[in-house]
């Protein structure tokens, strides 16, 4: 009997792993990579901004986030990359540009 329920518990399981598609998984990885984006132009403004005002130790430490955020962003890429999407850096740019003057066109 704990076999029986073991098995069917392992058949449950697996169908649901099996059962997201390609394209949820590239939207997903396409969402993570745009994040990504913004969040290093946020943190290479806040080096921009400490270098400006000569807290050089801050900017340090904030360029390593800027390293951390490219790693990020190099390893969603090639994710999608081998996925077979085209350009995803680009499109995920893209993407944010047309959401911020969608934004600017509201206001």
């Amino acid at each position: 009997m704990k076999t029986i329920a073991s098995i069917v518990l392992g058949i449950i399981i697996t169908s649901a792993a099996v059962g997201q598609t390609p394209e949820q998984q590239k939207k997903a990885e396409l969402k993570d990579l745009k994040k990504d984006v913004v969040e290093k132009r946020e943190d290479q403004k806040k080096v921009t901004k400490d270098l400006t005002h000569a807290k050089v130790g801050k900017a340090v430490q904030d360029h390593k986030e800027v390293h951390e955020d490219r790693k990020d962003m190099k390893e969603d890429e090639a994710r999608l990359k081998s996925q077979g999407v085209k350009h995803p850096k680009y499109k995920a740019r893209h993407k944010i540009k047309a959401e911020k003057e969608e934004k600017k066109a509201k206001i």
